[in-house]
């Protein structure tokens, strides 16, 4: 996978890789080679906001749902918009 070629994709890398049972960023969806998707959302329902998305690995001896929690809420603190945040979890092992 490309490593983060912008300042938040730097900061959401950070972020997620610092939470306990992150084993790995993956890329598996990613499209670009990206493990992390930032876009900026309209729509006639809501305001416009960025949008992120991250695909990770999970270590085998955590709970994935717990981890993509703690990832999701990292991530959101790490931008100063506090974007809306998806966790993929591709991969555990």
């Amino acid at each position: 996978a490309a490593g983060p070629v912008r300042p938040d994709e730097e900061r959401v890398t950070a972020a997620a890789l610092a939470v306990p049972g992150v084993g790995r960023l993956t890329a598996a969806l990613g499209g670009l080679g990206h493990a992390v998707h930032i876009e900026q959302r309209q729509g006639t329902a809501a305001l416009p906001h960025r949008h992120v998305r991250v695909e990770i690995s999970v270590d085998g001896d955590h709970r994935a749902l717990d981890v993509a929690r703690e990832v999701r809420e990292r991530v959101r603190a790490a931008l100063n918009d506090r974007p809306t945040v998806a966790v993929l979890v591709t991969a555990v092992g």
